[in-house]
């Protein structure tokens, strides 16, 4: 039987070679296809883990001769180490990675400095367990104080979850099966999403309603053949020749077959309107349909037009406090790192 010393040696070379490591530990995987699967225990030792339990090469193999669970296997001199043949990695798919979340667990509470053996030896008495995987801040890589822990099977999961509390040097670990952990995190987050909606309409309706149109100044017009490509500026000159009225703009795309034209004032479009004969209106070639908007369908289309234009306003105001936090003068402004 493996005394204490031998069943953290165990742990940590089973934790290396297993099912959950072994597929994305780089440095390992590239040592794994240079001999046939061997790894030999000196190379072990590049790990620290392993290295701050024992460096001694006889005490290493000893203790993996009495593992339980045989992850690894020993070669006939005892120098070597390399994934047990007869029990090859699971594919790496989403049905097994669906499996282990089902039988993993979240943890948070633990202080910052926990070292992460400190956390294995905890967590073995509601094992066994699989793996513990520190979460930590992708920048600094600082701990959170949180962990996922892969239990050998969803029950012990759930029991842990389940305990009334538990306590690791006196902090109380706020506990949830990774599956709920990662739903109540999206809840949250489609929560925020739809309160920063919320306001951005606010917002948004708030800027809209300042913005002020004169009545019966929108013309609208259709019937321009497809394959024409008329542009806005050819559209403006004749309106603004035939009419002898200001146009503010063009609401047209080139390749569109209809759009809008707002002029400056009051009733502009509406007087324009009557001096086409059987509302034809000609610009080039193209004879085309003209009307005034009135009533709900010129609201709904000043509607559309006004919370355009004020999400227009809020975009150029929000980037012109980026330029202006990032390119400003100062001994606090920020610069780019390309010169």
């Amino acid at each position: 039987m493996a005394n204490e010393l031998e069943k953290k040696i165990i742990r940590q070379i089973e934790f290396y070679f297993g099912d959950i490591n072994l597929p994305r530990d780089k440095f390992l995987l590239e040592k794994v296809k240079e001999d046939e699967g061997w790894v030999s225990l000196e190379t072990m030792l590049k790990f620290n883990r392993l290295a701050n339990l024992s460096k001694d090469l006889k005490v290493i193999a000893d203790a993996l001769e009495k593992s339980e669970e045989k992850v690894v296997v020993l070669n006939d001199d005892k120098t070597k180490v390399k994934r047990n043949p007869e029990k090859p990695l699971p594919d790496n798919n989403d049905e097994r990675l669906a499996k282990l979340r089902e039988k993993s667990a979240y943890a948070k509470g633990f202080p910052l400095d926990a070292e992460l053996n400190d956390i294995i030896d905890f967590m073995d008495q509601y094992g066994p367990i699989e793996s513990v995987i520190r979460r930590t801040h992708s920048k600094e890589h600082q701990f959170k104080g949180s962990c996922f822990i892969v239990f050998k099977t969803i029950e012990l999961a759930k029991k842990f979850v389940e305990l009334d509390g538990v306590k690791f040097k006196d902090l109380d670990l706020i506990r949830k099966m990774q599956n709920d952990y990662f739903a109540d995190k999206k809840k949250k987050y489609e929560e925020r999403k739809k309160l920063q909606k919320e306001k951005q309409n606010a917002v948004l309706k708030e800027s809209a309603e300042k913005i002020e149109f004169p009545n019966g100044a929108i013309l609208h017009f259709s019937g321009i053949p497809e394959g024409q490509q008329l542009t806005r500026e050819e559209i403006k000159e004749k309106i603004t020749e035939a009419s002898g009225f200001d146009v503010v703009y063009i609401d047209f795309n080139k390749g569109d077959l209809e759009g809008y034209v707002r002029f400056a004032k009051e009733n502009n479009a509406a007087e324009f309107f009557k001096t086409l004969t059987e509302g034809e209106l000609q610009i080039g070639e193209n004879k085309l349909k003209a009307r005034a908007l009135e009533g709900d369908e010129e609201k709904e289309y000043l509607k559309k037009t006004s919370e355009a234009m004020a999400t227009q306003r809020i975009k150029q105001k929000s980037y012109g406090r980026k330029r202006k936090g990032n390119f400003g003068g100062g001994k606090n402004a920020k610069h780019s790192k390309k010169q």
